[in-house]
């Protein structure tokens, strides 16, 4: 993908300046097209904002098309889905090695390394998932017990 830094393919469209922001709110002023003022002016006439309040476009040179993209900012992570099966082991070797990835022992390095592969994730996915789940599982394994968080057993 081949960006051209020329001017002339960014455009700035409808304005997203809060003028509600002080009273905690939302609004816009519906302004739908940055205006320059001035040829190399930064103030919008329409509505008066900075250039900088309105969005920005730019225009994208593929090989094949030409067409336009807004800024590429905010994409999100693909979320990793696991299935009933992956779950349920990486469940039971978490409960073996205490719910906590530990750079202690190479040998454990290597058991968990071998662990993530057979499974099919990758060490990082395994650890945030066993931060994810190890307070509910937690909870789960003392309800199991017959343990209530909120009511301790009476010691006599």
């Amino acid at each position: 993908m081949e960006l051209e830094s020329d001017s002339s393919n960014e455009c700035y469209r409808e304005c997203l300046r809060n003028h509600a922001a002080s009273l905690g709110s939302y609004a816009t002023d519906g302004c739908g097209e940055f205006t320059p003022s001035e040829p190399s002016g930064l103030q919008c006439a329409a509505c008066g904002c900075h250039r900088n309040f309105h969005r920005k476009v730019v225009a994208v040179r593929h090989i094949q098309a030409e067409s336009e993209e807004s800024d590429p900012v905010g994409k999100r992570r693909v979320r990793t889905k696991f299935s009933p099966e992956q779950k349920e082991k990486m469940h039971e070797f978490a409960e073996k090695i205490g719910w906590r990835i530990q750079r202690r022992d190479k040998e454990d390095q290597m058991e968990i390394q071998r662990f993530c592969k057979a499974i099919g994730v990758s060490r990082q996915v395994f650890k945030v998932w066993m931060h994810n789940h190890k307070s509910t599982s937690a909870s789960a394994s003392s309800a199991r017990n017959g343990y209530c968080s909120a009511f301790s057993p009476a010691i006599e």
